[in-house]
């Protein structure tokens, strides 16, 4: 599909973390009113995202709670109406059969596979592309914070299987050398941002192009925040 009408009023975004100069919350009426049908479930699928940052917040009692998200608290906390891969989570956490320590892994996970799954059934090639590297990202992640924290890297691995190959040793040493956690995180989204805009491809008004877009907006959401905000707790909660 092409977006001409969309895409061509939207401000350019910052390729590094830094406030974005329109609101995620201002963005997703456009989409969701101007997606046609069939391309529709891809957004809902993107701003699952938040789903999953609000169930990981909610689990551990943070008073945390983004509105944005597709799902209310009240879905989340009866486990009413939930998407197939959070209420296999859910199941699995209420059970007690989440893995102490690596719960949360399971969640990203999950979310994690079922955009591959459905950028492979759509056929849509961003979506399984930036949900591809993002998995492998987070495994090449696993054995540095699992060398800083004690854990069995091996238990954190996703063991997904993708087709995207990404070099990010030079990103893993540049993490090493970051000052700061705050720093380190800046050093991953700026990375990310990279990659959501060549997984968007050479057609600015298709349909690749407005879900990058979604997407960089996801990541650039994180750092507007106001003077008075933590960001370092924000992260903590959200990383």
């Amino acid at each position: 599909m092409k977006y001409y009408r969309l895409l061509s009023m939207l401000p350019s975004l910052p390729e590094a973390p830094e406030p974005p100069p329109i609101k995620l919350e201002a963005f997703v009426p456009l989409i969701e009113e101007d997606f046609a049908e069939r391309d529709r479930p891809l957004v809902l699928a993107m701003l699952g995202f938040i789903d999953c940052q609000n169930v990981e917040a909610l689990l551990q009692d943070f008073d945390v709670f983004d509105e944005r998200a597709p799902l209310s608290r009240a879905q989340i906390e009866e486990r009413a109406d939930l998407p197939p891969y959070l209420e296999e989570f859910l199941e699995t956490y209420d059970s007690g059969a989440a893995g102490e320590g690596y719960a949360f892994d399971e969640l990203w996970r999950g979310y994690f596979e079922y955009l591959v799954q459905l950028g492979e059934n759509s056929g849509n090639h961003f979506l399984k592309d930036w949900a591809a590297f993002e998995i492998g990202l987070r495994d090449d992640l696993v054995p540095m914070r699992a060398d800083a924290t004690g854990e069995k890297a091996d238990l954190r691995l996703s063991g997904v299987a993708v087709d995207e190959v990404s070099d990010t040793q030079p990103l893993l040493s540049a993490l090493h050398e970051a000052p700061n956690p705050m720093e380190a995180e800046r050093l991953l989204d700026t990375e990310r941002l990279k990659k959501i805009d060549a997984f968007a491809g050479v057609d600015p008004f298709s349909t690749d192009a407005a879900l990058a877009y979604l997407a960089a907006l996801l990541i650039l959401d994180r750092w507007d925040v106001g003077p008075t905000v933590d960001v370092a707790k924000m992260l903590e909660v959200f990383a």
